[in-house]
C-alpha cells in the first residue's frame, strides 16, 4: 500500500498539470478581448481615414467629396425611388442598354430613358460636379462601417449608380447633337464619381465595376470623335483618374472589419462595443450569424478567430497582379481548409472572384488611356504606332487594317470583346506639336 502512494500522487499530480494545460488554452482560447480590441482600433482608424487622390480637374473645388455630395443625397434618392417603372431593376435587360452600349443609334432610345435622362439632367450635373473636390471620401452612411438604419444605407449605392447610367445616356445624347467636347467633359466626371463609389466597401467597389463598364463603350466613342486639343488634356485626366483607383487590399480591410462587426459584434464587451463609432456600434450591437447563432460557443470564438487570421492573409497579397494574386489566394484557401477541428471562415475564392471583376475595370481604364494616346500617335505622324504604348498595367496590340481606322484589343483571349475601335482624326488648323 505504501508503494501504491507515491504512484498514485505522481499520476494525479500528472492530471492535475494536464487539467490545468487543457484549461489554459481553452481560457487562451475562448477569450475575445484581444480580438475586440484589435477590431476597435482597425475600425476607427478606417473612420479616421482620409482620401487623397489627384483631382481629374484643374483647379479643384476646395473641400471633400462628401461634403459636397451630402447635400445632394435627399434629391439623388429621390430621383431613384421616382425613376420610371420601365428602368427599374428586372431579369431583363435593362431598356436603355443597348443605346447606352452602341448597340443601338440614340435614335432609338425608349421614351422612358430619354425622359428619365431630362428629369435628372440638372441633378445629374450637380452630383458630376461634386467629383471635381480636391480630396475624395463619401458621405456618412454609404460605406461598409455605416449604421443598418441611416437613411443612405440601404439604396443610396445603388441611387448613385443610376446617376452614372444616366449620365452615360448623357454623353451619348451629346455626342450624338455632335458636341464632343461636352460629351467627354461628362464622361470623364461619370468616371471620377464611379471612382468615388469605390471607397464604399466591397458593395462600393463593385458598383463602381459596373459603373466603369456602362461608360466604357459611350467615354470610347467620345474620346475617339473628341478633337486632337480635348485629347491631349483627357490623356492628363484619365492618368489622374487611372492614379486615384482604389486598391483591392484596402476593400479587403473594410471588409474583414465590417464582416467581424456583423458576425461576432455580439461577443464583445459593452465597453469595447461604446468604443466604437457609432454607425459600426450599431453594426456590432445588431450583429447576426455565426456568434448568435445556437451551439457551441467554442465554434463563434475559434471562427473570430480564424475570421481574422485569413483576412489579416488576404490583405497583404490582395493587390498582386491577377497571377500572383490567384496563386496566393488558392493558397490561403488550402491552409484554411479542414482541420481536425474545422470552423467557418471567410470564402477566401469568392473574394478571387470579386478581385476578378474589379481587373475588368482597371482595363477598361487602361484601354480608354491608350485609345487617346494611339489616335493622338496618328494625327501626330500620320501613322498608326507599330506598337501599342506600354505604361498600361494590361498589354493591347493594334490592329490597323485601314489607313483611318484601327482596333484596340487586349492580348488575353478572354478579353476580346472589350476591345476598342479607333478611327483617325484630322488635325486642326490650330494644331501644335508636342514639345
Amino acid at each position: 500500500m505504501s508503494r501504491s502512494r507515491p504512484l498514485l500522487a505522481l499520476v494525479g499530480g500528472a492530471l492535475a498539470i494536464t487539467a490545468a494545460s487543457v484549461g489554459g488554452t481553452a481560457y487562451l482560447t475562448l477569450r475575445t478581448g484581444p480580438l475586440a480590441e484589435r477590431l476597435v482600433r482597425e475600425v476607427n482608424a478606417l473612420a479616421r481615414a482620409r482620401h487623397p487622390r489627384p483631382s481629374h480637374v484643374t483647379p479643384a473645388k476646395p473641400g471633400t467629396f462628401a461634403e459636397h455630395l451630402e447635400p445632394l443625397m435627399g434629391e439623388v434618392l429621390r430621383l431613384y425611388r421616382e425613376r420610371p417603372e420601365a428602368l427599374r431593376d428586372s431579369a431583363s435587360e435593362w431598356p436603355c442598354l443597348a443605346v447606352l452600349e452602341g448597340r443601338a443609334p440614340v435614335s432609338e432610345l425608349p421614351p422612358s430613358c430619354l425622359a428619365a435622362v431630362e428629369q435628372g439632367r440638372e441633378l445629374v450635373a450637380r452630383v458630376l460636379e461634386a467629383t471635381h473636390a480636391e480630396e475624395g471620401g463619401l458621405p456618412e452612411g454609404l460605406g461598409p462601417l455605416a449604421s443598418p438604419a441611416h437613411a443612405h444605407a440601404r439604396d443610396g449605392m445603388l441611387a448613385l449608380q443610376y446617376v452614372v447610367r444616366l449620365a452615360g445616356l448623357e454623353t451619348r445624347l451629346r455626342l450624338a447633337r455632335g458636341k464632343a467636347e461636352e460629351a467627354v467633359d461628362v464622361c470623364l466626371d461619370s468616371l471620377a464619381l464611379s471612382r468615388e463609389l469605390a471607397g464604399g466597401g466591397l458593395l462600393g467597389h463593385m458598383v463602381s465595376a459596373a459603373g466603369h463598364g456602362a461608360l466604357y463603350r459611350p467615354c470610347a466613342d467620345a474620346l475617339d470623335a473628341a478633337p486632337w486639343e480635348r485629347k491631349r488634356s483627357a490623356v492628363t485626366q484619365l492618368s489622374r483618374l487611372e492614379e486615384g483607383l482604389v486598391p483591392f487590399s484596402w476593400t479587403m480591410k473594410q471588409e474583414s472589419a465590417a464582416v467581424q462587426l456583423m458576425a461576432f459584434g455580439g461577443l464583445m464587451s459593452a465597453k469595447a462595443r461604446a468604443s466604437l463609432p457609432v454607425g459600426a456600434r450599431e453594426l456590432a450591437t445588431q450583429s447576426h450569424g455565426l456568434a448568435l447563432a445556437p451551439g457551441n460557443p467554442l465554434d463563434a470564438r475559434l471562427s473570430w478567430r480564424k475570421m481574422a487570421r485569413v483576412f489579416d492573409a488576404l490583405v497583404p497579397v490582395a493587390d498582386l497582379g491577377p497571377e500572383a494574386r490567384r496563386r496566393a489566394f488558392t493558397a490561403i484557401e488550402a491552409r484554411n481548409t479542414g482541420g481536425l477541428y474545422p470552423v467557418e471562415g471567410p470564402d477566401v475564392m469568392a473574394y478571387e472572384r470579386f478581385a476578378e471583376r474589379l481587373e475588368l475595370l482597371r482595363l477598361q481604364q487602361d484601354a480608354l488611356r491608350v485609345l487617346v494616346e494611339v489616335d493622338m500617335h496618328r494625327a501626330e505622324t500620320g501613322r498608326w504606332p507599330e506598337a501599342v504604348p506600354n505604361r498600361a498595367a494590361y498589354t493591347f496590340v493594334l490592329e490597323a487594317p485601314l489607313p483611318t481606322e484601327a482596333l484596340l484589343r487586349p492580348c488575353a483571349a478572354d478579353l476580346q470583346q472589350h476591345g476598342l475601335r479607333v478611327t483617325a482624326d484630322v488635325r486642326s488648323a490650330s494644331w501644335v506639336p508636342v514639345p
